[in-house]
């Protein structure tokens, strides 16, 4: 029971008892002196009649006149009976009244009874005792005044005692609550959010109450900005170019070797190098602060043209920047190289003596190692420099689908519910399973090899099939686990989910569907997501948390979007990106990085998953640094559900 009901329950009791105690003890009172009144009004009677009839008694003559006068006294109602009776005590004259008035309930006469003596005294007749008269007085006017009395005195009391309920109510509710706002603000504290209470009460000591714990807020709220300050100054620091703030060659190796390490997504794709042709002359010839502004040029051309493919971009030294295009094939690359060449060739000026700049592009696929890349890359910029659009592909690229081929795939796809699902564990360093993550697989016309994914991806995308994609993937897991439940389940949901509330609406319409293990159910989301629809990824988590389902943020740490969005977002889990992970014992950076990434997320409730794990030396180096739960190939394969 809360102290609220607590104390309402006990005032109440309290005053119910003040109030029938007031009306019983006033009621009682009133009925004793009402007693005293009938005693005395009897004793009187019968003293003053006595001496009034006390010349007539002695004659029988005189019989008439006695009772004349005995009416004339009782027919006022205010007595039971007379009764004058002789020496002998034979009775001479009786005058009796029905006893019980009509207008007072029986009950509240049995509860309050009223018992008036009889009044007794002698009649003389000269210096003789000629009789006796009894006088009673009647109990009906008594009972009559008790009774309004009760009446008057209960609704009295009862108009008090609503008022010092509704009092008690308004004081309950003053006392009551800033005590319910500290208790959400360490309910909001315990779930890292370290809002101050706004309304300051001014009894002192809920005052003092209500202080120290916005003291505590602002201290853990100083604590865990500083702590993501600092990690983000890290960030910036260890991965970021200080001139461009893109990635420096340090984060693009990590990149690298995460898409490397990925044996499920099948990489894909073009690494594109460009290289500021004429950057040492115009160092030379128009200082530092030109060059600069050079760099800074190409730094805005590369990011606007990648972001229609979703292209990474690095500087990595001097002039040299690296976009990283993941999932396109070659017309798009091609049709990419052929803009920044007209881009370059728009920025043409004197001082571009060796003109503005050259582009090198190599394929990679699962098969093409790092160094194999860079190389293939850095050949084909060698080349560029002498081309007429200056860029150049370092090798013939395979056939791809065309557009139509995968529009028909997707038609099929969607159709059949032709999905494969297989699942990989997340699991604790103790053996124990958290969840299993799970990875769709489409199978191809054949029915025997499977779709790259990589490109399906890149293809649903482009022609917006990803949602439905998502919906299908999504309903197929759910169907799975409720036919087989056990442990969680995880799901990715796509970038390109994110782009329309209307198909956010769509996966949550398939969650409702199961919504009796949506409890089990977590929704992973790309960390990019962040940073290009904030709004629709809180808009799907405040669902989910309507759901009970949970939330993933994976990739984390290839961007500080994430810094600023954990706080609100409140994801269950944060999952590393595996650049962090590969390696990570031969990196003191990764190291330090990780460590203050999982500090926040620890001071945020949010559990920290490693991914991408296949040495045990990496794993202990993770276990190390406080990291709950860790995902690869160390620890299992994916398999078929």
């Amino acid at each position: 029971m809360s102290l609220s009901k607590q104390f309402s329950l006990g005032f109440i009791i309290v005053l119910c008892l003040v109030f029938f105690s007031t009306v019983w003890i006033n009621v009682n009172s009133f009925r004793a002196y009402i007693d005293d009144q009938l005693t005395s009004h009897a004793q009187d009677t019968a003293t003053s009649l006595g001496l009034s009839i006390s010349p007539y008694i002695g004659n029988e003559a005189d019989l008439p006149l006695v009772e004349t006068m005995v009416n004339a006294i009782f027919d006022r109602g205010y007595y039971q009976s007379i009764v004058l009776k002789d020496l002998d005590g034979n009775v001479i004259l009786e005058k009796v009244n029905p006893p019980l008035p009509e207008m007072v309930p029986e009950w509240f006469m049995e509860l309050f009874p009223l018992t008036p003596p009889t009044a007794e005294t002698e009649i003389n007749s000269g210096w003789n005792i000629a009789g006796t008269m009894t006088v009673k007085s009647h109990p009906g006017m008594g009972y009559a005044q008790l009774w309004q009395n009760a009446k008057d005195t209960f609704w009295f009391t009862l108009a008090l005692f609503v008022i010092g309920t509704l009092l008690l109510f308004a004081l309950l509710r003053i006392i009551i609550t800033p005590i319910l706002a500290v208790v959400r603000a360490s309910e909001r504290i315990s779930a890292r959010d370290f809002s101050e209470i706004e309304s300051i009460p001014k009894t002192r000591e809920l005052n003092l109450m209500v202080r120290a714990i916005n003291k505590m807020a602002g201290i853990l709220n100083k604590q865990h900005k500083e702590l993501t300050a600092q990690a983000q100054s890290y960030y910036q620091t260890a991965y970021l170019d200080t001139l461009t703030q893109l990635g420096n060659k340090l984060a693009l190796d990590n990149r690298l070797s995460r898409l490397f390490a990925d044996k499920e997504m099948d990489p894909s794709g073009f690494l594109v190098i460009v290289r500021l042709s004429s950057l040492a002359h115009v160092n030379e010839s128009e200082g530092a602060q030109t060059a600069d502004i050079y760099i800074k040029t190409l730094s805005h051309i590369l990011t606007e043209q990648g972001k229609s493919l979703n292209g990474e971009v690095y500087r990595v030294r001097g002039g040299d920047f690296v976009m990283l295009l993941e999932n396109i094939n070659e017309e798009r690359c091609a049709a990419l190289l052929d803009t920044l060449s007209d881009e370059f060739n728009a920025q043409s000026l004197p001082m571009y003596t060796q003109g503005f700049a050259h582009i090198g592009a190599a394929k990679f696929s699962q098969l093409t190692s790092k160094v194999q890349l860079l190389e293939n890359a850095d050949a084909a910029l060698t080349t560029a420099k002498s081309q007429p659009k200056r860029w150049q592909l370092a090798s013939e690229i395979d056939t791809y689908r065309s557009q139509s081929a995968w529009r028909d795939e997707f038609t099929r796809i969607l159709s059949t519910k032709a999905v494969d699902v297989v699942k990989q564990p997340v699991k604790n360093f103790d053996g124990s399973t958290v969840y299993f993550e799970c990875f769709a697989r489409f199978k191809a016309y054949n029915g025997e090899d499977y779709l790259p994914m990589s490109q399906l991806i890149a293809e649903s995308e482009h022609l917006h099939c990803a949602g439905k994609l998502d919906c299908l993937i999504l309903e197929k897991i759910l169907t799975l686990y409720s036919q087989d439940p056990g442990d969680p389940v995880a799901i990715n949901i796509s970038r390109a989910s994110f782009a329309e509330r209307n198909t956010l609406d769509e996966l949550i319409t398939v969650l409702q569907k199961f919504a009796s293990i949506a409890n089990n159910t977590i929704i992973e989301v790309n960390e990019v997501c962040l940073q290009n629809a904030p709004d629709n990824v809180h808009y799907l988590a405040d669902k989910l948390r309507e759901l009970n389902a949970k939330l993933t943020v994976e990739r984390v740490g290839t961007s500080i979007a994430a810094f600023s969005q954990l706080r609100k977002l409140r994801p269950d889990f944060i999952k590393l990106d595996g650049s962090f992970t590969r390696n990570i014992h031969l990196s003191d950076d990764n190291q330090f990085f990780v460590r203050s990434l999982v500090n926040i997320a620890h001071g945020l409730n949010i559990q920290v998953i490693a991914e991408l794990v296949e040495e045990e030396i990496e794993a202990q180096t993770l276990q190390a640094l406080f990291v709950d739960h860790v995902q690869g190939y160390l620890f299992c394969k994916p398999r078929a559900w």
